[in-house]
């Protein structure tokens, strides 16, 4: 209950501080001017998701917050880290793949007067590297909306083990394969990608793709093999779904020398950028991924969470009764949950 409190007052600090702040005049990305924005027209919806993640996390500590090293990663524009700064972690770390989401993240900063004590920028193994040569000892990493846009996670959390000090891994993530509903939803979203392209919309930045991944990937293909027959190209084209530039060549390569295609996504609907390898709201087999994390030597655990409340009530209704009906069901079903938490614990 007392972390519960403490967190509330940290979030209620952090509204004070950023409710003020107009994007338009900030010297950052558009990207991050709407998510900004975003976050603060629905802050207590996004905070109700971020509260209860952070109370899960804090429970996994074995020290007081204040001598502890919180990790953001894949922060976007730095929301979580301004929060866990709020709370009192001794040092926070910001983390993201993208260059201008670093650079926005420092700018906001600035203007709301909370200081981040470390950036790193890049894919998880620059930020590996950056956590190890700065001797830079997690003990909590937690990111939201994340763990659905990484390109192999069995790579990643091969990865991630190299981080020298033991530490707990939380992700959620509102792509809840679990959820029959969420699932109708992504679907219809992962079609569009694959054969008309994203909107610009909030979550698309400069570097994605906004044309069908289905020609793109056929671009790619003819111009990497101008040879093969046009039957040929439309059968890789399909085939090769949810993969990215460097595996659509090695594909073609072995089809070229073999005639056989044994790749094949692991949902039909997932498709990825081809150029990024960023996923489109990745409906993921949490089996097989349970599975890979306890290969690497990791204990795991899914969890479910509670509908967060907006400014609509009506909507509010229906997610009071689904809430109370979470609570009878337990913290494991996730079939009618917004989101699922991915609880990862690394212990030598």
């Amino acid at each position: 209950m007392e972390q519960h409190k403490q967190i509330n007052k940290a979030i209620e600090r952090l509204f004070s501080k950023i409710q003020g702040l107009n994007s338009d005049n900030l010297n950052i990305s558009e990207y991050n001017k709407k998510y900004l924005k975003k976050y603060i027209d629905n802050y207590s919806f996004y905070m109700s998701l971020y509260s209860q993640l952070l109370q899960k996390a804090i429970k996994k500590l074995n020290k007081p917050i204040s001598e502890s090293t919180f990790i953001d990663y894949g922060g976007g524009s730095g929301i979580l880290s301004y929060l866990a700064k709020e709370i009192g972690f001794k040092s926070v770390v910001y983390n993201d793949i993208y260059q201008g989401s670093v650079d926005d993240t420092q700018t906001i900063s600035k203007n709301i007067g909370i200081t981040i004590d470390y950036y790193i920028c890049g894919d998880v193994e620059e930020f590996v590297n950056g956590v190890n040569n700065q001797n830079i000892k997690p003990d909590l990493i937690c990111s939201f909306d994340v763990l659905e846009h990484i390109y192999n996670l069995e790579k990643w959390f091969k990865t991630i083990t190299n981080i020298k000090n033991d530490f707990s891994l939380l992700f959620m993530t509102s792509a809840n394969s679990s959820n029959p509903f969420i699932t109708k939803r992504l679907k219809k979203l992962q079609i569009k990608a694959e054969y008309q392209g994203i909107d610009k919309t909030i979550g698309w930045k400069e570097i994605d793709t906004n044309t069908s991944f289905f020609k793109v990937r056929n671009n790619i293909i003819i111009k990497k093999f101008p040879n093969l027959k046009n039957s040929d190209v439309k059968l890789l084209s399909s085939k090769s779904r949810g993969l990215r530039k460097d595996d659509i060549e090695k594909l073609v390569t072995k089809y070229i020398k073999t005639g056989e295609i044994h790749y094949q996504t692991k949902h039909p609907t997932n498709t990825c950028d081809p150029y990024s390898g960023n996923w489109t709201e990745n409906l993921i087999d949490l089996k097989q991924l349970k599975t890979v994390i306890i290969n690497n030597n990791l204990t795991v655990n899914y969890t479910n969470s509670f509908y967060g409340y907006s400014n609509n009530r009506i909507f509010n209704i229906p997610k009071y009764f689904l809430n109370q009906l979470i609570k009878i069901l337990g913290s494991r079903c996730l079939f009618i949950s917004p989101t699922y938490t991915l609880e990862v614990q690394k212990t030598t």
